[in-house]
Formats: structure tokens, C-alpha cells, sequence
């Protein structure tokens, strides 16, 4: 029985450290409702809104020690926050692990052998500064066509910096 309760509580730990998939970072899942989002916090957000009525900018919240950038919208009344849902959340948190075990600072080459089979696209970021495309900064997309969500990593020269979960808007 106690062999069985450690094999229990290592395979809890090991998908507990699995918190990125295409739809969610943790606990903050693509079209969490505002409410939602507060409730599972605790914490009571302020949303600063812009002239149509939507979230002037990303919000950024702390939980569980970890920190999330994430982009609200609605499908409803403008300017109404019961209307809002989460349509991205990003996190560059070092403790963050992919379903596949990729996490930041994991390299290019570990992105394309753990998602060679799904999905997948590569493209290069843009330099402000030269005005021009560069390897240097560069995405890659996994695609969940059933979710309609994309989960990007964000890579600076060959290493993931950061993760984001969004909806694919078909572009």
C-alpha cells in the first residue's frame, strides 16, 4: 500500500510540474471568464479601459509566486468586466514546463524533436533596430486546429525565453 501511495504521489508530481499545454499556463485557461480569473487569485483586478471599452493593456498578475502576462477581451457590452475572458496568457517563469518537458531556456533543436509531429511552424522575429527579419528572436508555434489555440514559444538566440498561449485567429 505505501509502494502504491509513492507511485501515486511521483506521478502527481511529475504532471504537477507539466503546467503548458495549448489552452492553459497553470491554472489561467484560454476563455476564463474575468470572475473566474479573479476567484481563482483571490485577488480583486483592476482593469484600466481604453476608448472602446476594452483592457487598455495586458495584465499583469503574481500567483502562486509565478507571473503572467495576460490579454482580456470580450464578446459582449464594452466595458462591461463580466464580459471580459482570457484570450492570452504569457510567462517566461523558469519553473514552467511543457507537457513534453520543455522549459525555458530549452534549445531550438528540443523544440523541433519533441514537435516534429504536430502542428508546427518557425519564423524568424523582426529587429527594430535594422529595420529587418532575424534569427536572433524567433517563434514557434504549436497548433491545437481541435482547441483553436496556439501555443508559442518565444526564442532569443536558439534558447525559449518565454511561453504564450493564445487563440488562433486563422491568419
Amino acid at each position: 500500500m505505501k509502494k502504491l501511495l509513492l507511485i501515486t504521489a511521483l506521478f502527481i508530481s511529475f504532471f504537477g510540474i507539466a503546467q503548458v499545454s495549448t489552452t492553459r499556463i497553470n491554472d489561467i485557461k484560454l476563455g476564463m471568464k474575468f470572475s473566474e480569473l479573479e476567484k481563482l487569485t483571490g485577488q480583486k483586478i483592476k482593469l484600466k479601459l481604453n476608448e472602446y471599452g476594452y483592457p487598455a493593456d495586458d495584465l499583469t498578475i503574481v500567483f502562486k509566486g509565478i507571473t503572467y502576462k495576460i490579454l482580456l477581451t470580450t464578446n459582449g457590452e464594452e466595458g462591461v468586466a463580466n464580459n471580459f475572458y482570457v484570450y492570452r496568457v504569457k510567462s517566461s517563469d523558469s519553473t514552467l514546463k511543457t507537457l513534453s518537458g520543455v522549459k525555458i531556456g530549452s534549445s531550438l533543436d528540443e523544440l523541433i524533436s519533441k514537435y516534429k509531429d504536430y502542428n508546427i511552424s518557425i519564423f524568424d522575429g523582426y529587429d527594430e533596430k535594422t529595420d529587418k527579419r532575424t534569427k536572433a528572436l524567433r517563434y514557434f508555434n504549436v497548433e491545437d486546429f481541435d482547441a483553436g489555440s496556439i501555443l508559442q514559444f518565444n526564442i532569443v538566440n536558439g534558447k525559449v525565453i518565454s511561453f504564450e498561449v493564445t487563440y488562433n485567429e486563422g491568419c
